[in-house]
């Protein structure tokens, strides 16, 4: 089962728009699909017709039932042989602990959502054990889908490196009114450190250069500059996601761009995505 993040420390260039959409695109070819919101602002939950303050559980909720030595109060009422038994005891986390919305307004595709309080995280996991192995834990206990996409917040805190850890794969949207390799080379390098250090099995799947304006010389330049640089180190998907009014008119009516203009161009482009993403995990298993 992939577990692919959508990331990148700068806001606005289409991270939670590719994974609403990337994830209605695989739900459209029948796959089973949980895009995960693991970002306190909840554009993901509000942008598929949720309201982020009602959900009263949500990805930080299960978060917080993993606990460690450290953070958790019973273990210092335990006395030795107690705790000696909690230490050989394997506990796997609940299912029933995943708090999952079953395909929200009409998407093709399940939520686990985030709302405000997840802003608490960085704090509260300061001084946790295994602080960047919180998702992971939570999303084992998930076997029945075909698909994990990760919305991860616009920094490399707290909560990006537990979608790292998490996921097989990473994709790293760039728009293409702003290519800055030093911006790039960071990320690569926070990529790097949690592959060495946490999550051997991560690989960057592929650059998305995304807000391509095909009116301007300008964003289309850069769209090529920024493939011909990075194209020599790493895959950068063919499919490009333009400037597309059907795209914000999507996220405002709460809904994928493919459920709400299926014959769009910004819809097309998702479904060209999809079919990419798809190839790479075919010829992985060959």
């Amino acid at each position: 089962m992939p577990t692919i993040a959508i990331a990148n420390q700068k806001g606005g260039v289409g991270k939670t728009t590719t994974a609403i959409n990337l994830s209605a695109a695989l739900g459209e070819l029948g796959r089973r699909v949980l895009l995960v919101d693991i970002d306190p602002q909840a554009n993901a939950t509000l942008h598929v017709g949720l309201v982020p303050e009602q959900q009263e559980r949500t990805i930080w909720t299960a978060m917080q039932m993993v606990a460690g030595p450290q953070d958790s109060g019973e273990l210092q009422q335990q006395d030795l042989r107690q705790l000696l038994d909690s230490l050989w005891e394997e506990r796997p986390f609940p299912k029933d602990g995943v708090p999952i919305t079953k395909r929200p307004n009409g998407n093709p595709f399940d939520l686990l959502p985030s709302n405000l309080e997840l802003s608490e995280a960085d704090l509260a996991l300061a001084a946790a054990v295994s602080r960047e192995r919180r998702l992971a834990t939570v999303l084992s206990a998930i076997t029945d889908y075909d698909y994990i996409i990760i919305d991860c917040p616009p920094h490399l805190g707290v909560l990006t490196l537990n979608a790292l850890t998490a996921a097989d794969a990473v994709i790293l949207p760039l728009e293409s009114a702003f290519f800055a390799s030093k911006g790039m080379n960071q990320l690569f390098r926070t990529v790097l450190q949690v592959k060495q250090a946490l999550n051997p099995k991560l690989s960057i799947m592929g650059i998305l250069i995304t807000r391509v304006d095909q009116r301007t010389t300008h964003s289309r330049q850069i769209a090529t500059e920024a493939r011909t640089a990075l194209e020599k180190r790493v895959r950068v998907f063919e499919t490009e996601i333009p400037v597309n009014v059907d795209l914000a008119d999507a996220s405002a009516a709460g809904m994928s761009v493919l459920l709400y203009s299926p014959a769009s161009k910004g819809a097309a482009c998702y479904r060209r995505l999809a079919r990419e993403v798809e190839a790479v995990y075919a010829t992985q298993a060959h």
